[in-house]
């Protein structure tokens, strides 16, 4: 997901400090520092794909999520459209069987929320062996609503899940990357040590 406000900074100052690292190609000691932590900016463009894809598949499953919802209003638009011709209106007990509230308050809601409803309507229609014809005609199409529903929302449900395995991993690199650079300094400053370097070559490998 990479909305943690330091995650774009860790990866600019790994990069950096890689690059400045392998710049130093003469020297071996710097080449191996850089070695060691130049398996990190691999893994992190693996888990920015992985990110990429994920977030793709959340944007789709939620657009199926949309669509679904809209298949399911326009199933019990018409339901309650034949329902409405065939009663005396929406005050009458054969339409408020099935819409306390008026059909226009099921169709408000959210998928989620709506087919709970839907499905109360269904059993209710299914159990009616004297509803018209015309209304049990209705009965497949909002079924099929039902499942397209059911689906859609399962599967942003397990889209966000994934994602949420992904941030779990993104955690896991800024941590490991920050350790790594801290390592990498202490390393930097026994070596300046070593060398009898100033503390001013140190910050020369870090952004």
């Amino acid at each position: 997901m990479h909305h943690h406000p330091d995650h774009a900074a860790i990866v600019d100052a790994l990069t950096f400090t890689v690059e400045a690292l392998s710049a130093r190609g003469d020297d071996a000691k710097l080449h191996g520092l850089a070695q060691r932590l130049s398996p990190l900016l691999s893994d992190h463009a693996t888990i920015a794909a992985d990110g990429q894809a994920l977030r793709r598949a959340v944007i789709a499953a939620t657009a199926r999520v949309k669509v679904a919802d809209a298949a399911l209003d326009a199933g019990i638009a018409a339901f309650a459209k034949d329902l409405l011709a065939l009663s005396g209106g929406a005050a009458d007990p054969v339409y408020q069987g099935y819409f306390v509230d008026g059909h226009e308050d099921v169709i408000a809601l959210g998928l989620d929320s709506e087919l709970p409803q839907v499905a109360v309507i269904v059993g209710r229609l299914d159990a009616d062996a004297d509803a018209p014809a015309g209304l049990r005609a209705h009965l497949e199409p909002l079924r099929a609503g039902m499942r397209m529903g059911n689906a859609a929302l399962a599967d942003r449900s397990d889209a966000y899940t994934d994602l949420g395995r992904h941030e779990a991993r993104c955690v896991a690199w800024r941590e490991t990357a920050g350790c790594a650079l801290r390592s990498t300094r202490r390393a930097l400053v026994a070596l300046a040590t070593d060398r009898g370097l100033a503390a001013t070559w140190i910050d020369t490998f870090f952004a």
